[in-house]
C-alpha cells in the first residue's frame, strides 16, 4: 500500500506536493488542469526521467503493482486493432478455486510473517544506529576535541567525518598491537615527529676528567716539605719553624754578596751558604718542583674545563629547542667553578709555603654529575636524530602508539558499545536469514499458484462480464468478442460484424475501457498475475459519459470500495480523482458501505488539490467530506463564524437568510408573518422582525458610507433570536443536528 506521495519539480506542482498518511480508500478531488492526471501517471510511470525528483513511499517498504485508469490507459490499450485479454478464475471449479485461496492465504501468512521479521530487524536496526550515533558523539567529544591540539597530525584522514572516526577508534581497538606509552612521552615524540620539518641536534663534546681528579688526590698536598735535619743550621730553622721562610728568603741573597736579605747586615759567610744549600737538599727541591709541576698542570686543566663547559653553556642557550638542562647545567658549572677557585687557593698557598700540609677537595662527584647530564642529553640528541632519520617510519609508529593510547583510555566505553553493536548485528543478521528462508518460501508457493493459475483462467469470463455490463446499462449497438487468430485478444464488434472500435463514441470508448479496465484488475493480461496484489488508481472515469451513467459509475468502483473494506480480492488500496462533485458525493455516500462496518479507518479519506495561479497544492480533510451541499455549507459557515470575533456582519446576515429562506421559506412555505406570529411575546416577537428586517436590509443593500459594524454583543443576540426562530416553529431538533449541538 502507498502510504507517501511526494511531487517535486514537475508541472503544476512547482513548489512540490506531498500526500501522506494516505490509507486504503482515497477520494482525491481537483479542478480541471489542477494536475490529476500528472499524479497518475507519475504513479504509473515511476521511472519516467521527468518525476526523476519524485518519490513514493510503500508500506513496510514493499512495493506492489499499480494499475492505474486515465487517459492514458484508454490510449494504449483502445488505441490499437486489438485489445489484450484478461485472465480470471471464472471458469476455474470450486475445488480448483478452493485449492489457490488456501494456497493464497499461505502465502499471505508467509508475507505476514516476513512482514514482522522485517518490521523487528527495523526496530534492531534503528537501536543499532541510535547507538552508533551516541557513540560517534561521545568519542567526538572525549577523544578528538580532548586530545586534539595534541594529536592532530595522528588524526588526518578521520578529522572531517565523525562516522569515519569512530569506524577508526574500533578498528584500532582490534587491532592495535603497539606498545603502551604514557601521555607525556607521546606528546615529546609528537611535537618533534610531527613537525613540519624538524632538524638533526650535534652532540655535546664529551669532557675530560681524569687528570684533575688525579691530580687533586695527589699525597704531596699532604706532605710538608722541609729542609735536612742533620746540617747545624737546622735545628734552629725547625725550631723557629721557618722554612718556608728561610726559603723564601735565600731566592733574595745576591750571589758573592755577604748582606744579610733579612737584616741588611754583612752576615752572610761560605760556611752559611753551605749550610742553608745543605739544608734544603735534593729531596726539597724535587718535592717543590712536583708541587709546582702539579699546581701548573691543574690550572691548565681545570681552566679548559670551566671554558670547556661554558662553551657549551653558550652554544646550547642560543638553541631555541635545546635538549639539555641548562638551569641544572649551569648550576653545575657554578658549584665546580667554586670547587676549583678553593683549591687553585689552597694550591697557591702550598706553593708559597711547602711545609704546609693541604687537603684539595674532590671534583670528581661534581664532574661526574656534568658528565651524566651530558650523556642523559647526547642520548636524548641520538633519539632525536634518529626520529628525524627514520621521519616517515616514525610517523607511522607513533600514530599507532597514539591510537593505541586513546583506545587504552577509553577501553570501556568502546567495549560497551562493540559489545551492544554486535549483539544487535546478531539479531539483525538471524532475522535476516529468517527472513531470506521466509522469500524463498513464497516464492515457491507463489511459483505454485501461478503454475495452478494458468491451468484454470481464460480470458473468456471477462468478456462475458463486460458484455453483460453493456447490455445491462443500454449500449447494446456493440459488444467485445475474441479474435478469431487469438483467442487472448479483444475486438469490439457491431452486430453486422464490423469493428466497432474507430466509430465509437468518446462516452461509449470512455464506457467500454473503464468495464475493461474493472476486469483487468480483477485478473491480469497473463494467468501468473491473476491473484497479484495490486494499487488501483482511478483518474476521472466519467469524464465524457452522460449523467446517469455517472450513476453507474459509481456503482461500479463501490463494489471495489467494498471488497477492500472486507479485505476480499486482491485490490488492497484505491485512489479515486475526479473533477466532478456530484460524482464523489455519489461516491461518498456511505449507506452502501454500511454492511460491511469493518472501522472507522476503513471510511474514506479526502484530499482537494487547489490551483491558484500556475501552482497546485492540496489540502487534508481527513475523513471529512469536503464536498456538500449549498445549504449544508452555509450551516457550517454559521457555526464557523459565530464565535469568531473577526466575523463581518454582513456575511452572517446573508447565511441567515438563506438559511431561513431555504428551510422555512422555500421548502416549508413559510412567510415572514408565519414566521412572526409564532412569538405570543411582544418583546420576542419585535426582537424577530428586527431580526429579520436586519437580515433582509443586511444581505440585499450595500451599506453607506456611514454604515458601522455591528456590536458583537449585538450579534450574539440576534443569533439567539435565530436560534429562537426554529424553536417555536418546532424545528429546535433541526438546528442542534446543523449547529452540530446536542438536543437541550
Amino acid at each position: 500500500m502507498i502510504t507517501k506521495i511526494e511531487l517535486k519539480n514537475v508541472i503544476p506542482y512547482r513548489n512540490g506536493l506531498i500526500i501522506d498518511n494516505l490509507h486504503k480508500i482515497n477520494y482525491i478531488y481537483g479542478a480541471n488542469a489542477s494536475g490529476k492526471t500528472t499524479l497518475s501517471h507519475f504513479l504509473e510511470q515511476t521511472d519516467d526521467e521527468k518525476y526523476i525528483d519524485c518519490s513514493i513511499e510503500w508500506e513496510n517498504g514493499i512495493k506492489i503493482e499499480t494499475n492505474v485508469y486515465n487517459k492514458y490507459f484508454r490510449e494504449n490499450n483502445f488505441g490499437k486493432s486489438s485489445i489484450p485479454g484478461v485472465f480470471t478464475l471464472g471458469q476455474a471449479t470450486k475445488e480448483e478455486k478452493e485449492i489457490i485461496n488456501k494456497k493464497n492465504e499461505e502465502l499471505e501468512e508467509i508475507k505476514r510473517n516476513g512482514i514482522q521479521k522485517n518490521a523487528t530487524k527495523k526496530n534492531l536496526q534503528e537501536q543499532k544506529d541510535n547507538a552508533i550515533s551516541d557513540f560517534r558523539e561521545n568519542v567526538w567529544k572525549t577523544i578528538f576535541k580532548k586530545h586534539e591540539d595534541v594529536f592532530s597530525a595522528a588524526f588526518d584522514g578521520f578529522k572531517g567525518s565523525k562516522e569515519s572516526f569512530r569506524k577508526k577508534i574500533c578498528d584500532e581497538f582490534r587491532s592495535n598491537n603497539s606498545e603502551l606509552i604514557s601521555f607525556e612521552d607521546l606528546k615529546t615524540k609528537a611535537e618533534v615527529v610531527f613537525k613540519k620539518s624538524p632538524v638533526t641536534f650535534e652532540k655535546i663534546q664529551p669532557i675530560e676528567i681524569d687528570g684533575v681528579v688525579s691530580i687533586e688526590i695527589d699525597s704531596i698536598w699532604n706532605k710538608k716539605i722541609i729542609g735536612k735535619s742533620d746540617v747545624e743550621i737546622s735545628k734552629l730553622i725547625n725550631k723557629l719553624n721557618i722554612s718556608d721562610w728561610v726559603h723564601e728568603g735565600i731566592k733574595h741573597i745576591e750571589k758573592d754578596s755577604r748582606v744579610c736579605p733579612f737584616c741588611q747586615k754583612e752576615t752572610i759567610d761560605d760556611d752559611f751558604r753551605v749550610q742553608v744549600e745543605n739544608f734544603f737538599d735534593e729531596g726539597f727541591v724535587t718535592d717543590t718542583t712536583t708541587i709546582k709541576s702539579l699546581s701548573d698542570s691543574y690550572f691548565l686543566k681545570i681552566n679548559n674545563i670551566i671554558t670547556l663547559l661554558e662553551t657549551i653553556e653558550a652554544k646550547e642557550k642560543q638553541m631555541p629547542e635545546t635538549k639539555l638542562n641548562l638551569a641544572l647545567f649551569s648550576a653545575y658549572i657554578n658549584t665546580l667553578r667554586s670547587q676549583f677557585e678553593s683549591n687553585s687557593e689552597l694550591i697557591s698557598n702550598k706553593i708559597k709555603e711547602p711545609s704546609r700540609s693541604i687537603e684539595l677537595k674532590s671534583s670528581k662527584e661534581q664532574l661526574d654529575m656534568i658528565i651524566e647530564l651530558i650523556n642523559q642529553t647526547n642520548q636524548e640528541i641520538e633519539k632525536h636524530n634518529n626520529l628525524v632519520f627514520n621521519i616517515a617510519k616514525e610517523k607511522e609508529l607513533l600514530k599507532k602508539e597514539i591510537w593505541k593510547y586513546l583506545v587504552e583510555e577509553n577501553k570501556e566505553l568502546i567495549q560497551t558499545f562493540i559489545r551492544k553493536d554486535c549483539g544487535l548485528q546478531k539479531g539483525i543478521d538471524n532475522l535476516e536469514k529468517q527472513r531470506q528462508e521466509l522469500l524463498g518460501k513464497f516464492r515457491t508457493l507463489d511459483t505454485e499458484i501461478k503454475d495452478l493459475n494458468k491451468k484454470v483462467t481464460s480470458v473468456q469470463p471477462a468478456v462475458d462480464e463486460i458484455n453483460k455490463l453493456l447490455d445491462t446499462y443500454g449500449f447494446t449497438n456493440f459488444k467485445i468478442v475474441p479474435t478469431k487468430t487469438d483467442a487472448n485478444q479483444y475486438l469490439i464488434q457491431r452486430d453486422n460484424g464490423d469493428n466497432a472500435q474507430a466509430t465509437l463514441s468518446e462516452g461509449e470508448a470512455t464506457f467500454i475501457t473503464l468495464l475493461y479496465f474493472l476486469q483487468f484488475i480483477k485478473g491480469g493480461i497473463s494467468p501468473e498475475k491473476v491473484n497479484e496484489k495490486r494499487v488501483v488508481v482511478i483518474d476521472d472515469p466519467i469524464s465524457s459519459l452522460d449523467s446517469n451513467v455517472l450513476f453507474v459509475v459509481s456503482s461500479l468502483i463501490k463494489e471495489i470500495v467494498k471488497d477492500i473494506r472486507k479485505n476480499e480480492g486482491n485490490i488492497q488500496q484505491i485512489i479515486v480523482l475526479t473533477h466532478n462533485v456530484y460524482f464523489q458525493k455519489e461516491l461518498s455516500n456511505m449507506y452502501l458501505l454500511k454492511e460491511c462496518d469493518h472501522g472507522k479507518e476503513l471510511n474514506p479519506y479526502y484530499w482537494i488539490l487547489r490551483k491558484k495561479g500556475n501552482v497546485t497544492n492540496i489540502v487534508y480533510y481527513n475523513q471529512d467530506n469536503p464536498i456538500k451541499s449549498s445549504y449544508e455549507l452555509l450551516w457550517r459557515e454559521l457555526r464557523e463564524n459565530k464565535d469568531n470575533i473577526n466575523s463581518s456582519c454582513l456575511t452572517i446576515q446573508n447565511v441567515m437568510r438563506r438559511i431561513l429562506e431555504t428551510y422555512f421559506k422555500t421548502l416549508g412555505g413559510y412567510k415572514d408573518d408565519d414566521i412572526l406570529n409564532k412569538f405570543e411575546n411582544p418583546q420576542e416577537k419585535e426582537i424577530c422582525r428586527s431580526l429579520v428586517y436586519w437580515i433582509n436590509d443586511g444581505s440585499h443593500c450595500i451599506p453607506d458610507d456611514l454604515f458601522v459594524e455591528q456590536e458583537n454583543e449585538m450579534i450574539d443576540k440576534y443569533m439567539n433570536v435565530f436560534h429562537l426562530i426554529f424553536d417555536r416553529l418546532g424545528h429546535t431538533n433541526h438546528y442542534n443536528m446543523m449547529m452540530k449541538t446536542e438536543n437541550m
